[in-house]
């Protein structure tokens, strides 16, 4: 399926949120998920299916000083 991650198109066999972070090695301890501008909890991560054209927003959260 294609779906865009982060502004970009990409094909994916993942099926939910949680298989698609480990798909692109994206580390789940400090990221926040939003789809199609709606914030996914942690909690419901492996149970949030993935649609075709869904747009997928990872934001990391980094510390600096």
């Amino acid at each position: 399926m294609q779906i865009k991650l982060n502004g970009k198109l990409i094909d994916t066999e993942s099926k939910n949120v949680l298989e698609l972070l480990q798909e692109y090695k994206i580390e789940t301890k400090s990221v926040a998920v939003a789809i199609n501008l709606e914030v996914i909890k942690q909690a419901q991560w492996d149970s949030c299916l993935l649609k075709e054209n869904d747009v997928v927003e990872c934001l990391t959260f980094m510390g600096g000083g």
